[in-house]
């Protein structure tokens, strides 16, 4: 049996709050906080995560240019890092 979904303004929507958190990380970042109670918890969880990481590429462009460079990539790198060792300790 189909469950009905109540009708959400659209300001409160998936797609609305997904292109906020990603064209407007702080401002996205706000709205997902604000309408936590008013979201599933598989919807905040997803937009609050594309909200942090979006907030936290955003906030790399105001480091010094080449500091903005060497935190990403550090990220990137123990990224990989950790995704080799998964596969050598299987």
């Amino acid at each position: 049996m189909a469950r009905k979904m109540k009708k959400q303004p659209w300001y409160r929507s998936e797609k609305f709050l997904m292109l906020l958190c990603f064209f407007a990380p702080p401002i996205g970042y706000i709205a997902v906080v604000v309408n936590k109670k008013k979201l599933s918890r598989e919807q905040w969880l997803s937009n609050l995560t594309v909200a942090t990481i979006r907030m936290s590429i955003w906030l790399l462009k105001f480091l010094p240019h080449q500091w903005g460079i060497i935190i990403l990539l550090t990220g990137v790198g123990v990224y990989w890092y950790h995704r080799i060792l998964k596969k050598f300790k299987k």
